[in-house]
């Protein structure tokens, strides 16, 4: 009990030295020049990949442990995964830093990957549309009313269509004041803003029961 006690001592610590820290913390790479990719077209063989899991935490005491979690829920779950903890930060710039991260994965990696967030956890191997798309997105079950889809997970195909659109989202995300609300409202603006641009596909029932967020605490949600 006292152990318990003591390890949520420390993370509240540490939440605290974070959000100080993230005064400080770089919220995200402004865009200042795009990748052109107009002349390479899209990788065939990257498309029809194996998807990846991403996903990042900061170095508090709190989310690198859900780091660990996810980890090992797509380990259990035979599900490839690029999962990597930044410096600690605030809550405000780590939700903004997250399409700059999707974007690097996305160029590094050459294959489809799956976002999810780090405080979520597979409950069962996922699979992609078989249809061509670009992005997936997953309805949004909570706040509909807000946002229609979740930025808890997205997948995005190795294309130029897919990569121009985080590069959209990530020049929403390069600041405060850039868009209002934070990852999840700005994903949805991106949606509407680039309507057209790009195919996005349902991914809701090929994720359906197997994403769980939050899990053990008070605010568990299923997927």
């Amino acid at each position: 009990m006292l152990e318990k006690i003591r390890r949520s001592y420390d993370a509240r610590r540490l939440r605290k030295k974070s959000r100080a820290l993230g005064r400080h913390f770089l919220i995200a790479p402004t865009p200042g020049l795009t990748i052109d990719l107009s002349e390479i077209g899209a990788d065939q063989e990257a498309s029809t990949a194996k998807p990846c899991v991403i996903s990042f935490g900061t170095r508090d005491g709190f989310y690198d442990r859900f780091c660990e979690t996810l980890q090992k829920s797509c380990d259990a779950h035979g599900v490839a995964h690029s999962i990597e903890t930044i410096p600690p930060c605030g809550r405000i710039n780590a939700c903004l830093f997250k399409p700059s991260f999707i974007k690097f994965k996305l160029l590094t990696l050459n294959r489809p990957v799956i976002w999810l967030d780090a405080d979520a956890s597979l409950e069962g191997e996922v699979s992609l549309p078989n249809s061509k798309w670009d992005i997936a997105t997953l309805s949004n079950n909570r706040e509909s009313e807000v946002n229609k889809k979740a930025a808890v997970c997205i997948a995005f195909q190795p294309t130029v269509a897919s990569l121009r659109f985080v590069e959209t989202w990530e020049g929403f995300c390069s600041s405060q004041w850039t868009a209002p609300g934070l990852d999840h409202e700005r994903m949805n603006y991106t949606r509407e803003v680039m309507r057209g641009q790009y195919v996005e596909a349902d991914l809701s029932p090929y994720v359906s029961g197997k994403i769980v967020r939050d899990s053990g605490r008070k605010k568990e949600f299923r997927f």
